[in-house]
């Protein structure tokens, strides 16, 4: 059974927050508060980096925070597993050390967001902007990256096995130590042949992929004179 969502706008999400509130599982933006203010985003990162989030952490699972706009918030170790955030705008957020298995980020613009050793697994970033994300050693096994963009994204120690690449944009991604068995659509991202393949673990599959990729692109502009 579907259970019910509970109303809450992100103004009001914040204030309870910073007055102590943790579990917000389960809550909905109302449509007509998904931005939060600057200066609010600002008095919730002042007031969380003060505080120990690993011990007392934000509970938002299976929370429909779509369309939510809030860039730079800051959000290390929330548990968002199972959540909604399509079409938001969290432009160089934190989610460090998150729990966000399972979430959407469908059409959301999480460019120069910090995932840093963020459990992400199964999650759907489908059409994403993601430019110069940092996803050292998280966890992307399974998840749907489809016509994302990840260009210049920091993919050090990544576990892509199984992940969905089709139409994503790979433009200067550099694949150190990342895992990128049973990857699907390798063989159909844009600019794969521009990044970097540092002690990367792969299938033949994958390895082909690449190989072909790179001797495919143009080296010279070769000319009669």
């Amino acid at each position: 059974m579907t259970p019910t969502l509970t109303p809450i706008s992100a103004r009001d999400l914040i204030k309870r927050i910073i007055a102590g509130e943790r579990d917000f599982s389960s809550t909905k933006l109302t449509s007509d508060g998904t931005t939060a203010a600057e200066q609010d985003v600002a008095e919730l990162n002042g007031y969380l980096q003060g505080q120990d989030i690993r011990e007392n952490p934000i509970l938002a699972t299976n929370a429909d925070w779509s369309g939510l706009q809030a860039p730079g918030i800051f959000l290390q170790g929330i548990r968002l597993a199972g959540a909604d955030l399509s079409r938001a705008d969290l432009r160089n957020a934190d989610f460090r050390r998150s729990d966000l298995s399972g979430i959407a980020f469908r059409g959301a613009n999480v460019s120069g967001t910090v995932f840093v050793g963020a459990k992400l697994m199964n999650s759907d970033f489908s059409g994403a902007t993601m430019r110069g994300a940092d996803l050292y050693e998280a966890n992307l096994s399974g998840s749907q990256l489809v016509d994302a963009d990840l260009a210049r994204a920091y993919m050090l120690r990544l576990n892509l096995t199984g992940a969905d690449l089709s139409g994503a944009q790979l433009t200067g991604v550099l694949f150190y130590r990342a895992d990128l068995r049973k990857t699907i659509g390798l063989d159909r991202t844009r600019d794969l042949a521009s990044c970097q393949f540092k002690h990367t673990i792969v299938t033949a599959a994958e390895r082909n992929a690449i190989e072909a990729a790179i001797q495919s692109e143009p080296r010279f502009d070769l000319r009669d004179e």
